[in-house]
């Protein structure tokens, strides 16, 4: 029986393919299938290995066959196929046919049982996944390293706030701005988990002031293959930034008013998705003065240096909510293991208002502070 015939039969329970050692030097030097699921459909994602690229591809579950018989039949000396009960492994023999060398039952841990399941990731161990083998969370062969666990869980933190909000989404095609993206690799995974997990076109643009930083991420991103990735020396209090539709803005520790700047990019432009974790808040903490019934917290340093940064958060999801945003304070934990901060997790689904803006304003004048954000958006009623 040929491999195409075996896979054929075995569609339905495959779980793994790996066709490597090409037969010419321009093919991929190893092609990995695996099974997902996309927007509710059957899939198979084929990543294609050539040196230090990746590239991922998603094709419907019946067009498997079709192009393994058109594209990859006999390029590869070596074939593995792996179902829900055994592997198996072929070897090309001179005269182009597959002769297979192994077969063997798949075990099944009990852990795998329906009452002792591991949690299921969105980004899951045994992926290959770049950026979290360059973080040193995964081995070279897509393992966990253990002292790691704590970063890949929070890891998968983010992307899971993500996910849940577009998770039911139906869109195909979605352009993101990181601001202040550093060189942490989160904008490396957030364009993996769009364009592998969720098979949508993802153009995203990463926003930082340090030009080694800029160009390491973009040396970084054409290695990968990731083509719609790209990074931009910018600052946003001041430069010309993007100016075409923007379906999402991500700030992740965006230091002070920087994520004030990036927040009013985004309520300027009517962008429909904000997620925000703000960062070293220091600009209202640097001006506060007592004046009211608030003075008790401003009585020693650390707690006005909390309340300060408490209140300009509170400020910013006012006026995120009178600019007609639906607004999310959820509890976000930070990647290098600093203290437990916040997140805002921002959709635009509505018009706004005032109310909130005005009570705002009122605390800044009776405490004597000034609030970037407060003050970028003036006296906009809303109605974007």
């Amino acid at each position: 029986m040929s491999i195409l015939s075996d896979l054929s039969e075995r569609l339905d329970t495959l779980t793994k393919a790996v066709l490597s050692e090409p037969v010419t030097r321009i093919a991929n030097t190893k092609v990995t299938v695996r099974p997902v699921t996309l927007k509710g459909k059957a899939f198979f994602q084929l990543e294609y290995r050539h040196g230090a690229q990746v590239s991922h591809r998603n094709i419907p579950k019946g067009q498997l066959c079709e192009l393994y018989e058109n594209e990859l039949e006999g390029q590869y000396r070596q074939v593995v196929l792996c179902t829900q009960t055994e592997t198996r492994q072929y070897v090309r023999k001179n005269d182009g046919s597959y002769k297979c060398t192994a077969r063997g039952e798949t075990v099944r841990k009990a852990a795998e049982t329906t009452h002792n399941r591991k949690k299921e990731y969105i980004l899951a161990e045994g992926e290959n996944i770049p950026a979290l083998v360059d973080l040193g969370v995964f081995t070279s062969d897509f393992r966990i390293v253990k002292s790691k666990y704590d970063k890949y869980k929070q890891i998968n933190r983010f992307i899971e706030i993500v996910d849940d909000v577009f998770k039911a989404s139906e869109r195909t095609e979605i352009k993101i701005l990181d601001f202040g993206c550093g060189k942490s690799y989160l904008t490396f995974l957030l364009y993996y988990y769009f364009t592998v997990k969720r098979g949508v076109k993802a153009k995203i643009i990463g926003y930082d002031l340090k030009e080694d930083v800029v160009e390491h991420c973009n040396e970084i991103a054409k290695r990968y293959g990731y083509d719609d990735l790209r990074f931009v020396v910018a600052d946003v209090t001041r430069d010309v930034l993007y100016d075409e539709p923007i379906d999402m803005i991500v700030t992740l520790h965006a230091c002070d008013t920087a994520t004030d700047y990036a927040l009013h990019y985004a309520i300027e432009r009517g962008v429909q998705h904000i997620f925000s974790v703000p960062c070293c808040q220091h600009e209202v903490n640097s001006q506060i003065q007592k004046g009211g019934d608030f003075d008790v917290l401003l009585a020693h340093g650390l707690l006005q240096e909390r309340f300060s940064a408490l209140l300009t958060d509170s400020i910013r999801a006012a006026v995120l909510e009178d600019m007609g945003y639906s607004v999310d304070v959820i509890e976000f934990i930070d990647f290098a293991h600093s203290p437990k901060n916040l997140m805002l997790r921002c959709v635009k689904d509505r018009r706004g208002g005032t109310k909130k803006i005005n009570a705002a304003r009122e605390l800044a004048e009776k405490y004597l502070f000034r609030q970037t954000l407060l003050e970028l958006t003036g006296e906009k009623k809303g109605t974007h």
